[in-house]
């Protein structure tokens, strides 16, 4: 039978060994790696101009009579490191694809990166002039084969 002794001795033992586990559980050192925060998904800018047209801020509708090349440019944001593939795909008022365009870039380790990419479409003496191919087009962009984004916008006579 313990005395009351030793109950107490017994009693702060385990006290004394809670509070430190308690106090120096914080202080523990771990080899489990740490999720780095989640990547946000990559995003984009397209800008539609007329080549011929310095300083061009973006419009949605161009004149195929007065127009040479139709420029493109795509600015994106939040690419992770590594070598990627845009592609830029031009569909014509009836669905069908008119042309694809693919450009390769890389965005260096340890980074996300914010490339621009820009691309000429010719369209004088083109079969949009030559069909008068007027209408609602639209652009796909995709990044690594996954469309990100679609942009409209007229052709007009």
């Amino acid at each position: 039978m313990r005395t009351t002794t030793q109950h107490r001795s017994s009693s702060f033992r385990l006290f004394s060994s809670l509070a430190a586990a308690i106090v120096f559980s914080g202080c523990a050192q771990t080899d489990a790696p740490v999720a780095p925060p989640a990547a946000q998904p990559a995003t984009l800018a397209v800008k539609l101009c007329d080549s011929s047209s310095p300083g061009c801020s973006g419009s949605g509708s161009f004149s195929i009579g007065t127009m040479r090349d139709l420029s493109l440019d795509v600015e994106w944001q939040n690419v992770p490191a590594g070598t990627h593939t845009q592609q830029i795909t031009l569909v014509q008022p009836n669905g069908v694809v008119y042309q694809t365009v693919s450009h390769g870039f890389s965005v260096p380790d340890g980074t996300l990166g914010s490339p621009a990419v820009n691309d000429l479409i010719p369209v004088a003496g083109t079969f949009i002039t030559q069909r008068s191919l007027t209408g609602q087009w639209s652009v796909e962009i995709s990044l690594d084969g996954k469309t990100i984004g679609v942009q409209s916008f007229q052709f007009a006579p």
